[in-house]
């Protein structure tokens, strides 16, 4: 059956963007906010889209992979330790991306930061 079509993971899909519904606002805005500074042509700023744009991907993707897999390894028949280790598996890679998006928004305050003693350097001197 179409994982879109059984209403069971349908509300378990749902149920899971609620969860990441907070986290996809604050990135929402994120990425506003920086497309509104990129004619500045701030390094920060590109860096900082990079960062909310990861997470506002990640905030579709995860509900959506985990329901592929569970609906993947539910049908395959495994064994706990089978289904176990996919699920780690999964758990790992968008925590590695979770960590990349926070990342790239350090590198961005990282940057604005840098810029700015470079602009306080000039305006002494």
């Amino acid at each position: 059956m179409n994982s879109i079509n059984d209403p069971g993971q349908l509300t378990q899909l749902l149920t899971m963007f609620v969860g990441q519904l907070p986290i996809l606002l604050v990135s929402l805005v994120g990425c506003m906010l920086m497309v509104g500074r990129w004619n500045e042509g701030s390094r920060a700023a590109g860096w900082a889209l990079a960062g909310f744009g990861l997470s506002l991907v990640l905030c579709v993707l995860v509900p959506v992979g985990q329901i592929l897999v569970q609906k993947w390894v539910m049908s395959g028949g495994g064994g706990i330790a089978q289904r176990a280790w996919a699920f780690t598996v999964v758990g790992f890679l968008w925590s590695v991306l979770r960590a990349v998006s926070l990342g790239c928004l350090l590198f961005a305050l990282l940057s604005a930061c840098q810029r700015t003693e470079v602009a306080g350097q000039r305006s002494e001197v």
